[in-house]
């Protein structure tokens, strides 16, 4: 089994529409202990591993699920992103409710797609790395480019459904492309690069070494031209790029998440909204029919919780013909301040 990674930025819960897999699932739980703390503890451990090989088993085969369920239970909270309980009932040595366990879907696509354990279309990217010591200027091509060196060493790097190859000779014929060039690239040079790379995802890792030897990074993303930075310590262990190159590799996982979130927003409105439910099982049914209707491009979730889901809805098309969907599936709306509540 790979080595787990663990994403850095937080995703937003997501429903996805009709006919495709659900990233939760409810756990009847009838726990016993020493004592209903216990029990409770108890319980969302077996809650959380069953939701998760109930889901896997949706996506992956029978001989993948076994395998999944060797995982510890420290593994398995990293892919869990919260857990919703209902008809709760705890006292003296024992708990039981409804647990709703929603769990990561990009975490846990990406692992499973990592582990091949589930086929997913591979994006490839170009990584350009860039490296300042102390009292020099940027280094591409020369030698002495260390940060290079490594992620050349690295080979081709699989990230869940991605894989990303550093620079190598062949990129050499570019006229003007050296450090400086590549740090402050424009539109030519991104061209050439992603005609040679056969792929528009081409990534800029810009590593400057610090007086006390830590290593600041910042990575660019040439195509939408966002750009996140971060520091890795020199805290002795060594290993510092190593340690950069990971830390990179999971920056530009998240960075091309966000881009193709903005992209899918970009073609679609929306609006936020508020649903009070009456309990778990009444938001499921209501979430499963306003995912169903066919302009709704999507629905995520920014809070939960105290009988009340705070959302944002993702459609195509006018407003009215939304409200006119959502009445005949009885569900009214009414606007309030900056949001809609929907009853």
């Amino acid at each position: 089994m790979k080595k787990l990674l663990v994403m850095l930025l937080c995703v937003l819960c997501s429903y996805p529409a009709l006919a495709k897999t659900e990233f939760f699932a409810t756990i009847a739980v009838d726990v016993e202990a020493e004592d209903s703390v216990q029990a409770k503890d108890k319980a969302m451990l077996e809650a959380e591993r069953q939701a998760f090989l109930e889901v896997a088993g949706k996506l992956t085969s029978e001989e993948n699920v076994q395998k999944l369920s060797e995982l510890s239970d420290d593994e398995l909270s990293y892919f869990v992103q919260s857990v919703s309980v209902d008809n709760e009932k705890a006292g003296g040595t024992k708990y039981k409710a409804d647990l709703t366990v929603q769990l990561n879907e990009p975490l846990l696509r990406d692992y499973l797609t990592e582990n091949d354990m589930i086929k997913s279309e591979i994006s490839e990217m170009v990584v350009v790395p860039i490296y300042k010591p102390l009292q020099s200027y940027a280094l591409l091509w020369e030698d002495n480019n260390e940060w290079r060196q490594q992620w050349l060493s690295k080979g081709l790097i699989k990230f869940g459904s991605q894989q990303l190859r550093a620079i190598n000779d062949r990129y050499r014929q570019i006229d003007g492309l050296n450090g400086q060039a590549a740090q402050y690239m424009d539109g030519a040079i991104y061209e050439k690069i992603s005609q040679i790379g056969g792929t528009e995802r081409v990534y800029v890792v810009y590593a400057a070494e610090a007086p006390n030897g830590d290593l600041n990074v910042t990575v660019r993303d040439e195509k939408n031209k966002a750009e996140e930075s971060f520091t890795v310590y020199n805290d002795g262990s060594g290993a510092l790029m190593d340690k950069a190159i990971e830390k990179s590799v999971m920056f530009i996982s998240n960075m091309e998440r966000n881009a193709k979130n903005m992209s899918d927003v970009a073609v679609a409105d929306s609006i936020n909204a508020v649903y009070m439910y009456q309990n778990m099982k009444d938001w499921l049914d209501k979430s499963a029919v306003i995912t169903g209707l066919p302009m709704v491009e999507g629905l995520e979730t920014n809070s939960f919780g105290g009988g009340k889901v705070s959302f944002v809805l993702r459609y195509n098309g006018a407003l009215d013909d939304l409200w006119q969907a959502l009445q005949e599936q009885g569900i009214s709306h009414e606007a309030v301040e900056n949001h809609y509540v929907l009853r």
